[in-house]
This record gives C-alpha cells, structure tokens and sequence, in this order.
C-alpha cells in the first residue's frame, strides 16, 4: 500500500475551484454559481496564511474565508484531506482527458473551448492545432482567421512550455518531495538540485539527491510512495519516473561520504561543472560526484580527499563555496578562488515592498490588511501604488483618489507612532509610461504622492527605437523613480518587448532611476543577466512583489532569487536600505 506523498498546495486547491468554474461556464450553468467558484479561487490566491492554518486555527474553519460558504469550504477540506475532489472528477468524466490543456492555452477560454468542442469534438491541444492547420477553426461563427492564426501561435508557445516550468511552479513542488524523501526510514539528508537549486527562471526535469546506507531501500520505499504517477526505472540507488502532471524526475540514493559531491555534480551546470573538473586536473586530482580523488591508492578512483560536504569539494579545489545560484560559469570560479565573491542579497535583507495594488484598483486587500501583513513579515515600511488613470481596464486612479489614499495612510502613521510601532506607509503612484513617452502623473497627483513608478501596459508591438525611446523619456522626465518590470516579458507566454534594455540601464544609471526586479514569478524583471548588468553599470534596483493580493507578498523571494543569480549584494538595492535613507534618496530626486 502507498504511503501519503505531497500535501495538496493552496494553488492547487485554487486550480480546481477555477476548473470547476470554468467547466461550469461550458455547460452554460448559472452566473452566480460559477462565480462563487471564482471568487472562492480568488479568495484562496489571496489568503496571507495557508489553507491548512485557517481551518486549524478560526473557530469557523475555512468559512472565516470571505467568498467561501459551507459547500465550497467541504470541498476545499475533501481536497486537503485526500488530495482528490470528487465533483471536479465527476465533472470530468463528461470529457476527454485532454480537454482541460486545452484551457491553458492564452486566448481560448471557456467560453471557445465549449464551442470547439461540441461543434468540432475537439478535446485536446493537439486535436485544436490539427483543426487551426486545417483551416476549421475559421468556419465557426466568431472566430475567424486572424483568431486562428493567433491560436496556433499560443498553441506554440504552450508547448515550448511543456519542455520548461516556471520556478514558482516546480519548487514549492520540490520542496514539499524533500519533506517527505526526508521522512522515509534509514534517510539521513536529502534535497533538491539542478536548475531548480540554481533557482533559474524556468526549469526542465526535477533531480532529487537523498544520502542512506541502505541506499537500496530508500528507493524501494520511494517508489512505492506514490510520488509519481508512473514510474520508469526502479533500482538500488536510482528511481526515475514521472510526476503527477508530467513532469520527469530522478531520484538517486548516495553513499553519505559521496553526498556533498554529488550535490555539487548534479546542481551545476554543464559548464560549471567541466570548469571544477579542469581546476581539479591542474591539482593532479579527480572530480566526479563520488568525490575528489588524488593518485591511485585506496581504490580504482584512488585516495578521496573530499565528497561528503560541498565545502569539502570546493575547499579541495582551493575555492571558497560557491552559492548555487552562482554555479553557471560566469566567472564565480575565479572569484572564489581570489575571494572576490559577491556578499549575496538574503530574502532578510529586504525591509519593505515598493509595488502593490488595493482595492483602489485592482487589488484585492485595503492599505491596512496590506500593513498588517507586512509587518508580520518583519517590514518596517510598504509602498501602496495604485495605477494611474490610463490603466482604464485595471480601474486607475486620479488625483482625488490619491488624496484620500493621503489621509487613510497619514492616519495610519499617525497611528502606528502613537502605539509605538516602527512601521510606516508610503503612497505612490503606478504610472502608465504612455505611447509618446509621457507619464500619466498629473501635477496634482505629484503633489500628493512619496515617489512614482513608471510601467508600460500598452504599445507593446513598437519597434526597438520606438520602446526606447519612449522609456528613456520617461525616465529622464525625473517623474519616475522605479521602472517597474522594465521589459516586459511574460515567462514563457510573452516575448520581451524590443527594447534596447542596455541602454534604458545606462538611463537608468544616469537619472539615478531604480530598475525593477519584479518578482512575480511569471515575469522577474529584470532578468538575473540584466540585473547583473545593471549593478555593474551603477544602477540601482528594488525588489518588489506588483501584489493584488496578501498571499503574494511570498513571492519576494523569487525575485530575491534572481537578484542572486544577478551576483546583486543588498547595499544596491533600494527596499533594502532604512527607511530614512529610502525618504532621503526620494527627496533629493524629487528636490
């Protein structure tokens, strides 16, 4: 019999309530019913403290969740307890296995996906690319060519993220597989490794390293675990399989004095790796994941020097340890050999969060849920940013709401001063960037706001000279202090625009404009190459969420993550600094 696995994740439970509603739009069910599951899976995204915690904890369990009544908190329960929903596999049964892929697809909805599928029998992305190719999408009332063509080009951008996941999707994953290798019998130490470990912005196959001496048995009890929804290789010391979902995954069992060697063999990269190897042959020694070998005694690798530690390994080389983050040949081998690595940024390092959204706009929590949450992190101070009014679509705010926005904040301030608390509330603005390079910041709206951040949310498609033009007007209009998400990307659903982004950093560097690190995992933008860049040429960065809801102030430490991998130290970015310096910085670019 299998044991437990991995704990259903809040995301999930919010994936199912959102299928649920989505399938109930298909079927044409009532309005209000499938927007009570919306609005249960907005909920749940929203929450700043877990699923689990609440019904634990709140004398009315999970409907102390505004949005969730009594049926849908059964349901939520039914999936915590067995990791399986019953009405959503009900609901299922009426369709093809593939049939809810083809909602992930940008573009199509529930709405198409009915169509399709009843006037077509389509029921799986590859049976929507056959009928585009065909030309029979374009037959159906309101789709079209130009609809067809758009499909097929979000159909190829669906399954090149097939090959790839976003990081935020694979590591709470990773972590929670960890947890549980951890807890299998005889299992001494046990983590994640390769891309994942190097925290890149998106990953291919998930490697787990585990160290026991009955090596045999841990994977016996792995495989057994239910882990994975097939598995493919079974042996003493290696399990390979798929993950529920598809995704590929190893893992290996090592000797305990091999463990410290493998983990540094299996989360470098390619490269990373032959450059230890070449550094280890210049030492007359052996690099491999068993460990650092000299000569020919004591065995066919001959005598270990090293292996069971990573600091081991590296300190066998001659080289301080290298942060995983770093392990990608970009010149950390050097540095770590002349001690020259970076002092790295540390999710602790950052004091506040410069970007969010209230209900204003388009966000989902009030300035003060946002300030309560905040200082449960340990923040000392938070910026509420609000879009302007060109964001029409996202309900931007003007100059009168900004002034209210003023008073709610100042009497909070005046608040917390007055029961001693270290923690204050700035007002900003996020400003639309606009098509001639002007920025959607009235003069009474500057009058009434700490700083702004500048964004482009139109105009995508302008060519390069075009898109940079018009940021570096913004940004040397002096309105702007933060560019938020400089290029725009969408990872792996949107191109970056054609921006020149080494010229907006020298900009940037020049007006003493901070760039963004925006650490929503779907974007992080800057990238961790830029980033680097950036602080190279003396561009300031800030780390920050884009919040809409409580529950997405954790996404800080992606964006953390990508500094990291940036070599970024905490001194350059500017939600790391106190709040005075923070006031002081403002002040002077305003002045």
């Amino acid at each position: 019999m299998g044991m437990e696995v991995t704990r259903v994740t809040d995301e999930q439970v919010a994936e199912s309530l959102e299928q649920i509603a989505q399938i109930l739009q298909i079927e044409g069910a009532d309005v209000f019913r499938r927007r009570s599951y919306e609005r249960a899976a907005e909920a749940v995204r929203g929450l700043g403290r877990s699923l689990v915690e609440i019904r634990e904890t709140e004398p009315k369990g999970l409907q102390s969740i505004p949005g969730i009544g009594e049926a849908i908190s059964k349901k939520i329960e039914e999936m915590l307890d067995t990791g399986e929903l019953a009405y959503l596999n009900e609901m299922l049964e009426h369709y093809p296995p593939g049939f809810l892929e083809l909602l992930r697809i940008p573009g199509l909805g529930p709405s198409r996906a009915g169509l399709l599928y009843h006037e077509l029998g389509i029921g799986s992305v590859d049976e929507l690319e056959e009928a585009c190719v065909r030309g029979q999408v374009r037959e159906l009332k309101g789709m079209g060519e130009k609809t067809e063509q758009k499909l097929l080009q979000s159909i190829e951008r669906y399954w090149r993220g097939m090959e790839r996941a976003l990081l935020g999707e694979v590591l709470p994953r990773a972590e929670a597989l960890v947890e549980m290798v951890r807890a299998l019998p005889a299992v001494e130490r046990a983590d994640f490794a390769g891309s994942v470990r190097r925290a890149k912005e998106t990953v291919g196959d998930l490697d787990l390293l585990a160290t026991a001496r009955d090596q045999a048995a841990v994977c016996r009890a792995f495989a057994e675990s239910g882990a994975l929804s097939a598995v493919e290789l079974s042996g003493d010391t290696k399990v390979s399989g798929r993950l529920h979902g598809g995704r590929q995954m190893d893992l290996r069992v090592v000797e305990p004095e091999s463990y410290g060697a493998a983990l540094v063999y299996f989360t470098g990269s390619q490269q990373h790796n032959i450059r230890l190897r070449e550094r280890g042959q210049s030492l007359k020694l052996k690099v491999n994941e068993y460990g650092v070998f000299r000569g020919g005694k004591d065995g066919p690798e001959g005598e270990r020097v090293a292996g069971e530690t990573e600091e081991s390994v590296y300190a066998a080389l001659g080289l301080a340890w290298i942060p995983p983050e770093l392990r990608e040949d970009r010149g950390e081998i050097q540095a770590a050999a002349t001690g020259e690595l970076p002092d790295l940024i540390d999710i602790g390092d950052i004091r506040a969060d410069l970007h969010m959204h209230t209900t204003a706009s388009d966000g989902r929590a009030s300035i003060a849920e946002y300030a309560e949450a905040a200082m449960k992190r340990g923040f000392t101070h938070i910026g509420i940013t609000d879009h302007s009014p060109a964001l029409v679509i996202a309900r931007g705010i003007g100059a009168d709401s900004l002034r209210r926005q003023r008073d709610e904040i100042d009497a909070l301030n005046a608040r917390y001063e007055a029961e001693g608390r270290d923690f204050r509330v700035l007002l900003g603005s996020e400003a639309d960037i606009l098509m001639d390079g002007a920025v959607d910041a009235s003069a009474e709206a500057l009058e009434v706001v700490d700083y702004v951040i500048g964004a482009i949310h139109q105009g995508f498609s302008q060519d390069g000279e075009r898109i940079t033009g018009r940021i570096t007007q913004a940004l040397e209009s002096g309105v702007i202090d933060i560019l938020a998400h400089p290029t725009g990307r969408l990872l792996l659903r949107r191109d970056p625009y054609a921006v020149d982004i080494s010229a907006v950093i020298d900009v940037a560097a020049k007006h003493d404009v901070a760039l963004e690190i925006n650490a929503s995992y779907d974007r992080l933008d800057l990238s961790d190459v830029h980033s680097r860049l950036a602080r190279e040429r003396g561009a300031l960065l800030a780390i920050n969420t884009d919040s809409h809801s409580l529950g997405e102030f954790d996404l800080l430490r992606y964006g953390v993550l990508t500094a990291r991998r940036g070599w970024v130290e905490a001194e350059g970015v500017i939600n790391t600094w106190p709040l005075p310096r923070l006031q002081e910085w403002l002040a002077k670019r305003r002045g």
